[in-house]
């Protein structure tokens, strides 16, 4: 019985762990001119994201205004959910999350408002002194800066729906970082997922000790 159970111990350890992180890798396939001005492509970028011998097509945001990607270009990734812990760059990717929820379904601000908005947090110095970082943009930043430790907002599950594309050999240079919809299990599935096998233990742990 001790060894039956043992076994199902780390069966839910890897089907966790499996789903928390993937290696995958991602191949731009289009960008989108700014109709506002400027050299700089915004939401959506186009990619290409394999993962193992499945292939899709999503539609993500940018995080880097320094660093260049080309049309074609492929690189190793890895899938990262939204963290909830305290730390800043905690609290930036939360803010990059709401922003990338602004840019899907906006309120009124302009893509590239919000797309520069998104850059601000992890470049400032880069676009501070751009032109198409106006008023709204700067006033988009702050606020999803503010709602990021909202407590609320991080209880509800929000942040859940979202995946960060964290490059593999992440350089000052390149590649870069974006944001999507998320494409893990949310971590209720995994807590279904998992309390399954734990039940599943029971069931065999009950009918060991009675046989």
């Amino acid at each position: 019985m001790k060894n039956k159970l043992a076994l199902l111990i780390p069966v839910i350890c890897l089907a966790i762990g499996s789903v928390a992180a993937n290696a995958d890798s991602l191949t731009l396939l289009s960008a989108t001119g700014n109709p506002s001005g400027g050299s700089s492509e915004i939401f959506p970028y186009t990619f290409q994201v394999t993962t193992g011998s499945t292939t899709s097509t999503a539609n993500l945001m940018c995080l880097n205004f320094n660093r260049e990607i080309t049309t074609g270009e492929s690189w190793s990734v890895t899938e990262e959910t939204v963290p909830t812990g305290n730390t800043v760059k905690d609290q930036d990717y939360r803010a990059l999350a709401i922003l990338y929820s602004d840019i899907v379904n906006p309120h009124g601000a302009t893509a590239s408002e919000i797309q520069y908005a998104a850059w601000s947090i992890f470049d400032p110095s880069d676009v501070d002194s751009n032109p198409l970082f106006d008023s709204t943009a700067k006033n988009l930043a702050a606020s999803a800066l503010s709602s990021a430790d909202n407590s609320s907002l991080i209880s509800s599950g929000f942040f859940n729906n979202f995946t960060l594309y964290i490059p593999s050999n992440d350089t000052n240079s390149g590649p870069q970082e974006f944001i999507g919809t998320a494409a893990t299990p949310e971590p209720s599935t995994l807590m279904l997922l998992g309390s399954g096998l734990i039940g599943m233990a029971g069931m065999v742990r009950r009918r060991m000790v009675r046989a």
